[in-house]
């Protein structure tokens, strides 16, 4: 495939989020984050910005927020960190990983250790975190769809020890469908292996706010500036529709009543036992510190295990393949299986080789699945051409045409 990484940030670009996870890590002063900033090669956090014109007032007020975002990376790093330390018999495993230095931590306590994640970070942090560790057999980078069984289930082949599966981070970006298939599969998981699934992401969505208050000394309008920011900032740098699904949307009692329906048992673990020791950027901020641990200290995660009495629904999908053909400016596509992370680049890969497309005509009639990722193939092919009316779906099939209906795609592609 030719390349693979561009390919895989167009399909994936959520990935671009993590990178400002490792670079705040560092700048909160974890050792083992600024040695892996390097081995990636990524630059300081400014230097990822644009350069649009913002003006002066606006930016002095912007940057007074940079404590907030440190401190909402910084703790749910270190938080996870000493929670996995209490689960000293269980393999960890960490999804998604992003750019941490989790890895590497676990390396140094003898864990084994999993970082499930894209392929587009699993390509960069693996050889990274192997200049520092060198070569660990218990540390394993693997690329995972997590709404595809198989890609996470082969990784933990032969794995004997229970699993502390760790989700931080993630949840957010799924679609209500999308967040079922990723229950399913991890039921199916911890059915096998054994173990329990700790989820961080609905306690911070909770709570960031009263976090951002906390650090900024409950300055009405600094708090307000943070969320007007934060409401659209990842969304916009992953180019996806966030908290779109019943974990975000619903009271913590629909929540538990979903995750019961998905087959699990639900207990709370509060954070205050795992507060670090201190939170770097506020070293100098002891009242500003005082009030986030208080915060914290009323914050929950969930921790879900398998109720084995209840019912558990699986599909069994076929193996993804794309035969596509390019003659006379009409490109046309057979695609079977399932149409996800791992596999849509391919589709792009096919589609981008073709050059002077008028037309495109698809055969869905053996697809099975198709996530975001897909259809953000899907659109990226359509925009690509200059009468619409030339872009042709065939043979979808129910389950994929609604996917495509309750993401709303299905306004551009039928």
């Amino acid at each position: 495939m030719d390349n693979v990484q561009e390919l895989r940030e167009i399909v994936n670009p959520v990935f671009n989020t993590a990178k400002s996870c490792i670079q705040l890590d560092a700048i909160a002063g974890d050792e083992d984050s600024r040695q892996l900033l390097g081995a990636l090669g990524f630059g300081e956090f400014a230097g990822t910005k644009d350069n649009k014109r913002v003006p002066e007032e606006l930016a002095k007020k912007v940057k007074q927020l940079f404590p907030v975002y440190t401190v909402l990376i910084d703790s749910r790093f270190q938080i996870v960190n000493n929670l996995t330390r209490s689960f000293s018999d269980r393999s960890v495993v960490d999804l998604p990983c992003g750019y941490t230095a989790r890895g590497i931590k676990m390396s140094r306590q003898g864990r084994v250790y999993y970082g499930f994640d894209l392929p587009a970070v699993t390509d960069d942090i693996g050889p990274a975190a192997a200049k520092i560790i060198g070569d660990d057999k218990n540390i394993h980078y693997s690329a995972v769809d997590a709404t595809n069984y198989d890609s996470m289930a082969t990784p933990l082949d032969g794995e004997k020890k229970e699993l502390l599966i760790t989700t931080e981070g993630l949840l957010m970006y799924f679609t209500q469908q999308e967040l079922e298939e990723v229950f399913s599969n991890i039921r199916r998981i911890l059915q096998k292996h054994g173990g329990s699934w700790i989820i961080v992401d609905r306690a911070y969505s909770t709570h960031d706010s009263a976090i951002a208050s906390a650090v900024l000394n409950n300055d009405p309008e600094m708090v307000a500036l943070y969320n007007a920011i934060t409401k659209q900032a990842a969304g916009t740098a992953a180019d996806v529709k966030l908290n779109d699904n019943i974990i975000f949307k619903g009271t913590d009692e629909k929540n538990k009543t979903f995750i019961e329906e998905m087959g699990f048992e639900v207990k709370e673990i509060g954070l205050g036992d795992y507060l670090p020791d201190h939170f770097g950027v506020l070293a100098p901020m002891s009242a500003e510190d005082a009030r986030v641990r208080d915060v914290f200290r009323g914050m929950c995660f969930w921790e879900l295990t398998v109720n084995e009495k209840s019912a558990q629904k699986t599909v069994l999908d076929m193996p993804f393949r794309v035969e596509s053909e390019f003659a006379n400016g009409k490109f046309t596509a057979r695609i079977e299986g399932r149409v996800d992370t791992i596999t849509a680049p391919e589709l792009l890969n096919q589609f981008k080789k073709a050059d002077g497309v008028k037309a495109i005509e698809l055969n869905l009639e053996k697809m099975s699945y198709i996530s975001s990722a897909g259809l953000r193939v899907l659109l990226i092919m359509y925009k690509a051409l200059d009468d619409k009316d030339q872009f042709k779906l065939v043979g979808t099939t129910d389950s994929v045409k609604e996917i495509m209906e309750v993401t709303g795609f299905d306004r551009f592609l039928f």
